[in-house]
């Protein structure tokens, strides 16, 4: 019989899992798997099966109230230690919390530590990704942390605001909360305010924001490329300084002076969203590529309703006009009156546009139906749906003019039934369904973002 994972373990795991293991905690974990390699490998696969019936939990509803007797059939049959401490869990009533928690942490994600370095100033929280988008470990990042992955997605949420999203293979070390060392990854970066001077150290060169969203992609030879999605930023590589702007880009390497090359962001297409804070999409609803602000206002697609970033960081100090400042449907439980929201002191908020826009001009009687739902990482504080609070959001919000001037939503359809528009009870997921016609539906939603506004 394979060896019992101890009950200290399961203890700290189940934390973890919870997001209520603190730092003496990891440490004690983490002394556990290292006086004993054979029990990661224990772990892995339990966690292995957790994700398995997380996967099979969203996928069907009644999924936790189907299982339970099975779980606890098996725990009574003494094979498997993890299934009595479900059992347990059962008991408590606590099932469906249970496997929603195994979200937090799968296989993938539990093996990422770091190296047991003197720790520094705690500096950023770190997200990490799953393959199926899913943020599933979350852990406070020291200066001078050192990650270094194969593969995946993750997020570092610094203190004064700024945001890292990097994609592996990668390997960086968080220098403070004003800089990093890049050594291999593709990485976009947003600094607000609070960042400006944020600094990425590469081989080659050394980037310096100066306000804005920047892209860098580089590898272990040194060869690097830089691009500025938003604002500005400086490259030095020894005696040499360019400044970049808004749709711009240039390669360095160890040998060679820098040069311009062609502004081409498509590499960008899974750190982009996460960094403006996109966790996930379903059905019709897609994050649109990475571009700069004024192409992305202007994107059209005949297939799907795309997710648009507008302008973040922005203080709270403007009435905002909205249908939607509650969880709930549109039109349904919510009824279309227009809701005035005050501005907050000290309050910043960012915009996205949730858009389908028909490439070119198509009949007025050819209509298409797409259904889908975009998960925020951030709460949605309103969702403006019709012409008249979009446009009066759009000085505030919107970072080009909209020249047509039917947009929104339709409430009220001659051939097909009405828009629709929910925001989930959690804040978090907008779920549209878009009868779409020849006109632009769109709707704007605002999210609340921290005071430093990350």
């Amino acid at each position: 019989m394979a060896e019992k994972i101890p009950s200290e373990t399961i203890d700290l795991i189940e934390r973890l899992m919870e997001g209520t293991l603190d730092d003496a905690g990891h440490a004690r974990l983490m002394e556990l798997i290292d006086k004993n390699p054979a029990l990661l490998g224990r772990i892995a696969g339990h966690l292995d099966i957790s994700s398995t019936l997380h996967l099979a939990a969203r996928q069907e509803e009644d999924f936790a109230s189907r299982t339970a007797s099975h779980v606890i059939r098996i725990a009574e049959e003494g094979e498997f230690a993890f299934a009595r401490r479900v059992k347990r869990r059962v008991a408590r009533g606590r099932m469906v919390k249970g496997l929603a928690a195994a979200a937090v942490l799968t296989l993938a994600g539990f093996h990422f530590f770091y190296n047991p370095a003197p720790r520094g100033e705690r500096v950023a929280l770190l997200l990490r990704m799953n393959h199926d988008n899913q943020v599933i470990s979350s852990k406070p990042i020291y200066s001078g942390t050192v990650i270094e992955e194969t593969s995946g997605l993750v997020r570092l949420d610094f203190k004064n605001g700024a945001v890292a999203a990097v994609e592996g293979p990668m390997k960086l070390k968080v220098v403070s909360g004003m800089a990093i060392e890049l050594e291999s990854g593709r990485m976009n970066g947003w600094c607000p305010d609070t960042a400006h001077g944020f600094k990425v150290h590469t081989k080659s060169a050394v980037l310096t924001d100066l306000g804005t969203s920047f892209g860098i992609t580089t590898t272990q030879d040194g060869k690097s490329e830089f691009m500025v999605l938003d604002g500005l930023v400086e490259v030095e590589k020894g005696d040499e300084k360019i400044r970049l702007e808004e749709g711009a880009a240039i390669k360095s390497s160890m040998d060679q002076a820098m040069r311009a090359v062609a502004f081409d962001p498509s590499a960008f297409t899974k750190t982009w969203p996460f960094s403006n804070g996109i966790l996930t999409t379903r059905g019709a609803v897609i994050p649109a590529p990475p571009d700069t602000a004024e192409k992305l206002a202007l994107l059209e697609n005949d297939k799907h309703i795309l997710v648009i970033p507008e302008r973040r960081g922005i203080p709270f100090d403007h009435e905002i006009q909205a249908e939607i400042t509650e969880p709930g449907t549109l039109p349904g439980d919510i009824s279309g009156e227009v809701r005035t929201l005050s501005p907050v002191s000290g309050k910043r908020l960012s915009s996205f546009l949730i858009r389908y826009n028909p490439v070119g001009v198509i009949s007025e009687e050819h209509f298409l139906c797409f259904e889908g739902e975009v998960t925020f990482d951030r709460p949605v504080l309103a969702i403006s749906c019709l012409n008249g609070p979009l446009a009066h959001g759009d000085p505030v919000f919107s970072t080009a003019r909209w020249p047509d001037p039917l947009r929104g939503i339709e409430l009220s359809q001659r051939l097909n039934p009405p828009d629709s528009v929910t925001l989930s009870p959690d804040r978090r997921t907008v779920k549209l369904i878009f009868y779409a016609g020849a006109s632009t539906d769109d709707v704007r939603v605002i999210l609340e973002d921290s005071a430093n506004g990350g």
